[in-house]
């Protein structure tokens, strides 16, 4: 927690109020919406669906999300800036349907497999006026990107891009830069797209293992399952001992205006393909608008 002289600068009014904030800001909120499938559905892979520990992907398979636990903690940078530091904990099931041996039987099964994930996200908060009214104070500047996945993983996000085609471009190579979608005047400035457009989207994933992770681009909006689209694999580079792999697709903007968040996760092979392998995850999340 920032100082200043050892005293705290913020006063308890305005650490109540910073706090509400950071509950109730739909922004803030609605970073892990499109994470939670509801149940497993079909996906659009092409290759066909297999059985376990074959090469490819079973064709129905989704994350349900069981139980989140939110912890905030506040960063006094200065005497005009605040920045909240929000860490979740979400804990759900893995639930694949797909063939799989069993001596000499074929059999279709659902697989059921435990994970536990963690995201970050920083808000910032500057400092308008100097008055008793934290409410007038205080106003929400920006945020940053979602980042997050299990604890345990050989798979890394390196870089993210989704593309317009009226020209609106998002480019982003780490979660920790400082890309802050900056609130002015009380409107949101985002990325900002009409409904229905096409969005091209490009991500570049490394790993330890040469095989092809499941990459996927979700966007959602609370009360419904929204989408997920399937980047397929474009192209394959090998540096040293790591692998980078590129995925690339178009995919359609939410029909509907409003903020959201373009979540792009990358899901180890092994953990739709191996009945015994734990669930592996990385994801970033991107908000941006509909108009």
């Amino acid at each position: 927690m920032g100082q200043a002289g050892g005293l705290d600068m913020l006063s308890g009014m305005d650490r109540k109020y910073i706090e509400m904030l950071v509950a109730n800001d739909t922004l803030i909120d609605s970073d892990i919406i499109p994470l939670d499938d509801g149940d497993a559905y079909t996906s659009d892979y092409s290759g066909g669906s297999t059985k376990i520990n074959d090469r490819g992907y079973p064709l129905r398979w989704g994350r349900i999300i069981h139980r989140t636990k939110k912890s905030v903690g506040i960063e006094e940078v200065s005497t005009d800036c605040v920045v909240a530091t929000v860490t979740r904990s979400i804990d759900g099931v893995m639930k694949i349907f797909a063939p799989y041996q069993l001596s000499t039987r074929m059999r279709h099964s659902l697989i059921v497999k435990p994970f536990s994930e963690q995201s970050v996200r920083r808000a910032r908060f500057m400092r308008v006026a100097e008055s008793n009214d934290p409410a007038r104070n205080w106003k929400l500047n920006g945020v940053s990107i979602v980042h997050g996945g299990t604890e345990h993983s050989n798979v890394s996000i390196r870089e993210f891009e989704m593309r317009s085609q009226s020209g609106e471009f998002i480019s982003l190579k780490s979660p920790d830069e400082n890309a802050w979608p900056f609130r002015i005047h009380g409107r949101t400035q985002l990325a900002t797209v009409e409904g229905e457009t096409d969005l091209d989207v490009r991500v570049k994933v490394q790993t330890t293992e040469v095989e092809p992770n499941m990459v996927v681009l979700r966007s959602g909006y609370r009360g419904k399952w929204g989408q997920r689209t399937l980047l397929p694999l474009r192209i394959e580079n090998r540096i040293g001992d790591r692998y980078v792999h590129t995925y690339e697709n178009t995919v359609r903007a939410q029909p509907r205006p409003g903020v959201f968040h373009a979540v792009v996760e990358a899901i180890s092979r092994e953990s739709l393909c191996d009945k015994e392998a734990p669930v592996v995850t990385r994801f970033w999340g991107i908000p941006y608008t509909v108009q």
